[in-house]
């Protein structure tokens, strides 16, 4: 249990890393990708219900405090979005490239879409079909690129802590 704190602790440090320093120099069309997402779709597809909620959970807070708006906003959507995913996760083949694409895509345009809504309805921003077309979908699209790469690492790492697991419950009893 303790190396999958660590193993959590670290892929969010890493995570967070990134977003804020190496991905500012991945810009197109002044569209970033959002790692976060990224990661949080992974862990839901790879995962069981708790444990991608609670990681869903981490990456939101951390997308929170990286965005330093507001404390808590991200960290329910990703928490929402990420129920589903892992409860349906299952029954899909995960490594197959549309499986992968398309969850990312539609987790892209939920969770942004609905961050933009709350801030509508605070905030009163006028914007949201111009940022639809402008911000969300090419970031989607974007994050769906950015999964293929990431899948397999971060799907090896989980599969060498569900070993490391197994050989210490086997070894304890």
């Amino acid at each position: 249990m303790k190396y999958r704190v660590m193993a959590a602790v670290i892929l969010i440090w890493i995570t967070a890393f990134c977003q804020s320093t190496l991905l500012e120099y991945l810009e197109v069309f002044n569209v970033r990708p959002n790692i976060l997402i990224v990661l949080m779709v992974i862990v839901s597809l790879l995962r069981g219900t708790v444990e991608s909620a609670a990681m869903s959970l981490l990456f939101g807070l951390t997308m929170d405090i990286l965005m330093g708006k507001t404390l808590g906003w991200y960290a329910l959507i990703f928490f929402l979005v990420s129920i589903p995913i892992s409860m349906i996760n299952e029954k899909l083949y995960r490594e197959k490239f549309l499986v992968l694409v398309t969850f990312t895509f539609s987790a892209t345009i939920i969770i942004e879409t609905l961050f933009f809504l709350i801030m509508f309805m605070f905030r009163g921003y006028r914007y949201l079909p111009f940022l639809f077309g402008t911000v969300m979908v090419p970031e989607a699209i974007y994050n769906s690129i950015l999964i293929l790469p990431l899948f397999k690492p971060v799907s090896k790492a989980y599969n060498l802590l569900d070993s490391v697991d197994r050989r210490r419950n086997r070894l304890s009893t």
